[in-house]
């Protein structure tokens, strides 16, 4: 793999990103632990270890435009893989700081609308109620069948219950008092 063959300007985005991340991603060997355990990782979404290779070869639109860093979940298994500690979910949150400072668009247009409808379940019912997330956003982005085969498997299986989409299960008043003291910090 080629490192730092890139332009000067290339150097300082491999450079500023191990910065704002506390990562030395000149350590990754490149060995695909990260990728192979990825629960994001598929066709579209390639994972840890391409956007690393990115990062290194001086890619910095490729890079910030990878929908790895936007789909990640913070869940911590590549970091927990990786023989040399590389925290992904700081690299993630790195390249969206500078994402966000340089315009760039993300890779799913309507991701921060999902992550609002998220938050919202979270709020509300101290966890995310899957089903009805999923429907609001399907419905908000005019999509209302895109994941009904799927849903309905779920469903079949017992994965998922229809029960989420039934009134009650009022706000739980721990979780109210942490989405307020995250709101008097901003």
């Amino acid at each position: 793999m080629l490192r730092l063959t890139g332009q000067p300007t290339e150097r300082a985005f491999l450079h500023k990103v191990m910065e704002m991340s506390g990562q030395d991603l000149l350590d990754c060997l490149q060995c695909g632990k990260c990728s192979g355990s990825c629960p994001i990782a598929s066709e579209t979404v390639a994972g840890p270890r391409r956007l690393i290779a990115r990062i290194l070869a001086g890619m910095k639109d490729e890079a910030l435009e990878d929908a790895t860093w936007w789909y990640c979940v913070a869940c911590g298994t590549c970091a927990g893989r990786c023989p040399v500690e590389i925290n992904m979910y700081e690299v993630a949150t790195a390249l969206c700081e500078i994402a966000e400072a340089e315009g760039v668009k993300p890779s799913e247009p309507d991701i921060h609308l999902f992550e609002e409808l998220f938050l919202k379940s979270v709020q509300k019912t101290g966890r995310v109620r899957e089903l009805q997330a999923v429907m609001q956003y399907n419905l908000r982005t005019f999509h209302p069948f895109k994941d009904m085969v799927p849903g309905m498997k779920l469903i079949f299986k017992g994965a998922i219950s229809p029960k989420e989409m039934l009134p009650g299960g009022g706000s739980d008043p721990k979780v109210a008092r942490i989405f307020s003291r995250l709101a008097e910090k901003e």
